[in-house]
């Protein structure tokens, strides 16, 4: 019997775990999107003849759609359901596909805006959606890594597309060359998009609907069907009756406004917060001067490949580790350690430009081996920093700390916060760094030193804890 169980447990955890890949799936696409656009966005600016101002637009469009998106899908997730909003999110992404790389015929610099935007929205729904769908799919001792793969799924797009990129451009020299049909480099760049596009509308035609909406319908014999398929629970009918004991139509159909006047306020500020403070540690920033660090080591533009390896294989062994340890050490333990290593390895950096001689007011490093090599290492230990903890853990914390009562429209206020910093972050930054890259990077261990100390007073342990305990939380 005790045998029987375990294959039982074991071929339910592997169905969660398809079903988990399958939902993360517009992480991926997320990736995919940034690397494209991160190759395409010279080209566009020749295009388009834009100046500075106007190809920033062109390259946030995608954030300030995401935001949108993620302000208005968690609460529509709670009227129609989640897999249904996941649904809804393919249309969206082809649509940037198709029409982003037409643009040039069909409307201009304005209407691939609007493609971004519109592409923005669909990738910031799948993102809010998608975490908080997992957790009430997921078994609660695998939960935290099932959730996880999203940061995996990220990483995975962006290594991808990278690929693609490089060698889009080794066959043909420039992004803006006519390669076929008409079509310039980076237009056939952005026609790639339609593959993870298609691939996430057939994928999410298969999942079921999650447990947590049906039982909130009324709909308890879906719930419990859909339970059996990822759960060896013995009595199902008593988690039914959990479940539904956390849900009620009062809440279930709060507004923004309302979550915000409940008890759960202070829960959700925790939310919030810790969503902008995983973009204050500085993911955005120290990318941003990265190529400069691997230049002062010899990486130059001819070695891009092997850059973009570097930091993709550091970057799978980071989340590599979240995905292992998340279920067994703890969201907050890893947040705190991830958070550490994020500090130190800022201040690093920070210390770098601060000794580092001036050369037309800027610091510059690119006559020192010594200090390139230690800026390049302290680059990798940020990324398995970040990897391990503040990238994963966030979407995993958001997606299973808030009660059922409360979980769409609290998603939506913490993803919606998570795209809005990072859309100001990656606005400031390049002003930022003009004015004193050692600063900027020493602002960013403050906030570093700052989201360690929130943590460790704030937040709660969620780990191993069934959903419906969450409300203790509060």
């Amino acid at each position: 019997m005790a045998t029987a169980q375990a294959i039982d447990v074991r071929a339910a955890q592997r169905r969660a775990t398809r079903i988990a890949l399958i939902a993360s799936l517009g992480a991926f696409f997320f990736g995919f999107e940034g690397m494209v656009l991160n190759g395409a966005i010279r080209a566009v600016g020749t295009t388009f003849e834009l100046g500075a101002l106007a190809k920033g637009v062109a390259g946030s469009a995608g954030i300030i759609g995401g935001l949108f998106g993620a302000i208005i899908a968690g609460r529509i997730s709670d009227r129609i359901g989640r897999r249904t909003v996941l649904n809804m999110v393919g249309p969206f992404l082809l649509f940037e596909a198709i029409f982003g790389a037409f643009s040039p015929w069909l409307g201009g610099y304005l209407f691939l805006v609007l493609c971004r935007v519109i592409g923005g929205i669909g990738f910031g729904a799948a993102t809010t959606v998608g975490p908080g769908y997992i957790a009430e799919i997921a078994p609660p001792r695998i939960r935290g890594r099932l959730i996880a793969f999203r940061q995996l799924e990220i990483i995975l797009g962006l290594f991808l597309a990278g690929i693609i990129n490089l060698f889009v451009l080794e066959k043909v020299g420039s992004s803006t060359d006519v390669v076929g049909l008409g079509l310039m480099a980076w237009q056939w760049m952005f026609l790639c998009l339609i593959i993870p596009a298609v691939f996430f509308i057939v994928m999410t035609a298969t999942i079921p609907e999650s447990p947590r909406y049906l039982v909130a319908k009324g709909r308890y014999d879906e719930a419990k069907k859909v339970l059996a398929t990822v759960s060896a629970d013995p009595d199902l009918d008593v988690r039914i009756d959990r479940i539904r004991k956390t849900l009620n139509a009062e809440t279930t159909t709060m507004s923004i406004s309302a979550i915000l006047r409940s008890k759960w306020r202070g829960l959700v500020a925790v939310g919030v917060a810790l969503a902008a403070f995983q973009q204050l540690t500085g993911i955005n920033g120290v990318f941003f001067y990265s190529n400069s660090l691997f230049e002062a080591v010899g990486f130059d533009e001819s070695k891009a490949f092997q850059q973009t390896l570097l930091i993709t294989a550091f970057k799978i062994v980071g989340v590599v580790f979240g995905i292992t340890f998340v279920d067994r050490i703890g969201r907050r333990n890893l947040l705190i350690g991830g958070g550490a290593l994020i500090t130190v390895s800022l201040a690093t950096v920070a210390t770098v430009f601060t000794i580092a001689p001036v050369v037309d007011g800027q610091p510059d490093i690119s006559h020192s081996k010594l200090l390139g090599y230690v800026a390049v290492g302290a680059l990798c230990c940020f990324i398995l920093g970040f990897t391990s903890s503040w990238g994963p853990i966030f979407s995993i914390v958001m997606g299973e700390m808030f009660p059922n009562q409360i979980r769409g429209g609290a998603m939506s206020l913490a993803s919606g916060a998570d795209f809005l910093v990072n859309f100001i972050v990656v606005l400031l930054f390049p002003f930022a760094i003009a004015w004193s890259p050692s600063a900027t990077y020493w602002i960013y261990a403050m906030f570093g030193v700052m989201s360690v100390i929130f943590t460790v007073k704030y937040l709660k342990e969620t780990t191993g804890k069934d959903l419906e305990e969450m409300d203790e939380l509060a």
